[in-house]
């Protein structure tokens, strides 16, 4: 299944265990950050990785690379005037994946201009959302 659907599947099965005034939003990064203890950088042309994030207003979280996602669920820390999420130790869910490849991921999203930004790992991106159930697809 291609890693899209999977992030939506993943979604709506977290939202029908949720409330049904749920709100999901699916992003897409334009460039890729990558910060460490000394520094960010920014990825040379053609070096991007396209990231596909899902996440719903209950702290669902599904967020794609490569050849997997980190899917699971996270605390919702506030909600105004941004949402942010905390989901700690995500599972990766390809084949290879395992307690080395879990991540700590965290998401504040502002619905005025429709960006998150999110952490996970060396990550730090920037990325444009649209509503969930549009039914639009992103970089994959």
């Amino acid at each position: 299944m291609r890693k899209s659907m999977r992030a939506l599947c993943v979604l709506a099965l977290g939202m029908a265990c949720a409330h049904a005034q749920a709100e999901t939003w699916r992003c897409f990064n334009d460039v890729e950050v990558a910060c460490t203890w000394d520094g960010c950088s920014i990825a040379a042309d053609g070096g991007l990785t396209p990231m596909d994030l899902a996440f719903s207003s209950e702290g669902g979280v599904s967020l794609c690379a490569y050849t997997g996602c980190w899917d699971g669920s996270g605390d919702v820390v506030a909600r105004l005037p941004f949402l942010v999420i905390a989901a700690r130790q995500l599972p990766w869910s390809d084949p290879h994946g395992g307690p080395d490849r879990e991540r700590d991921v965290l998401i504040a999203f502002d619905p005025s201009d429709r960006v998150a930004l999110v952490k996970a790992g060396a990550w730090a991106l920037p990325l444009h959302c649209r509503p969930g159930d549009d039914g639009g697809e992103g970089t994959d």
